[in-house]
């Protein structure tokens, strides 16, 4: 199975993306595109609730007989006119307006956070993708070694020199390494399905020449944490919304004007007439909306000051364990996994000569894989949490 998984990602290898063009893909990923409609939306939103609306136009047929209907039977009959428009004595519905498109900024922003996040899910996926090949490699070095002793062993056994015992265990252990070859194959499959959600269906793969992984070893000034951004607009948003709330207590005022038109029975012509009205603010409406608007408005600042110290602890944890392994991979490379190849190929050449159990030998080369698979777990870790950094930091993720 393992021979057609690693022809179809050869494949894919061979057509694949490239690391920067599938970065720009996600921008157009359907998850971005909702939330930067929905900014839309809110944008037009805000502009509208600026206008103190539409004025209103009446007619009215007034004081006419009941019983004819007509205008010219009594001085008081007539046709009215009139036109109203509401006026706003304070900025109430600017504030209004800049507080909903302070959400809609905050949408777009988190719209972009969401790309970045993306961007991550990326990064996570070709870090793994890496891990899995170099475990495949770890494990068909292995596999290829245990045929060897394999044969060692058949010879060793015709010679009386070790049990049938020993054969049987060595080609137990081949099956082991044969059926984990496998799950690391099917696992480099799964990453295909993770690709399409990302970058959509029929998508080649990421051509893996076209990684920068150089940029994991660097750090920028750069400034692209979206999500203070959108905090930071969602709490001007409900200062706004507040200051709103507070100008409500000072009523609109309706003008209106009109002109009725009479049949003029009484020789003084047409009516004009005027009003001023407005509301008495005495209802617990209005005080009930500004303490829910105070309580939004602490709401998101607490948040937003949650988010800042947030962000730096988990700054700093990360920046601990990038620095312990670190650490850990030094030691790995420098001395634990040579000496552990030197005791497997001594171990090896022991057994060869009947001097060495079959014990000892699956030992030793259990502990180089295991080794071998530790280093490549934690560069996967230093790679994964270095991209973390990096988005926490709002750093760039590409070239």
């Amino acid at each position: 199975m393992y021979k057609y998984a690693l022809i179809l990602l050869f494949t894919l290898n061979a057509y694949g993306t490239s690391f920067n063009e599938a970065l720009e893909m996600l921008s157009e990923h359907q998850s971005v595109k909702s939330m930067l409609s929905l900014s839309k939306s809110s944008y037009a939103k805000g502009d509208g609730q600026n206008s103190w609306g539409d004025p209103v136009l009446k007619i009215a047929a007034k004081n006419l007989p009941e019983d004819s209907l007509k205008r010219d039977q009594s001085p008081m009959s007539g046709i009215e006119t009139s036109i109203s428009q509401k006026i706003a004595l304070t900025t109430k519905y600017s504030n209004m307006g800049d507080s909903i498109r302070a959400k809609a900024k905050a949408i777009e922003y988190s719209a972009l956070d969401v790309g970045r996040e993306l961007k991550v899910s990326l990064w996570n996926i070709v870090i793994l993708e890496r891990k899995l090949k170099e475990e495949r490699e770890i494990l068909k070095e292995n596999f290829d070694w245990l045929n060897k002793i394999i044969k060692v062993t058949k010879k060793l056994y015709v010679n009386g020199k070790v049990s049938g015992q020993a054969l049987l265990e060595i080609q137990i252990r081949k099956s082991e390494v044969e059926m984990k070859l496998s799950k690391v194959d099917y696992d480099l499959l799964k990453l295909t399905k993770s690709l399409e959600y990302l970058l959509g269906e029929g998508n080649g793969g990421i051509d893996a020449q076209t990684i920068p992984w150089k940029i994991l070893k660097t750090t920028s000034e750069d400034d692209f944490d979206y999500k203070a951004l959108a905090l930071k607009e969602k709490l001007s948003a409900e200062k706004l919304a507040l200051s709103a709330s507070r100008k409500n207590f000072i009523p609109d005022v309706t003008i209106s004007v009109g002109h009725t038109k009479r049949a003029n029975i009484d020789g003084k012509g047409d009516f004009v007439s005027g009003a001023i009205s407005f509301s008495i603010p005495i209802s617990s409406k209005k005080y009930a909306y500004k303490r829910e608007q105070s309580s939004l408005h602490q709401s998101a600042l607490f948040e937003y000051r949650n988010y800042q110290d947030s962000k730096k602890r988990d700054s700093e944890q990360l920046e601990i364990e990038y620095k312990k392994i670190k650490k850990d991979l030094e030691i790995l490379n420098s001395k634990t996994i040579n000496f552990a190849k030197d005791s497997r190929a001594i171990t090896s050449k022991s057994y060869g000569l009947g001097n060495s159990s079959y014990v000892e030998l699956l030992q030793s080369e259990l502990k180089l894989q295991e080794l071998l698979m530790l280093k490549s777990d934690l560069l996967s870790k230093r790679d994964s949490i270095k991209v973390q950094l990096k988005y926490k930091r709002g750093e760039k993720l590409s070239e």
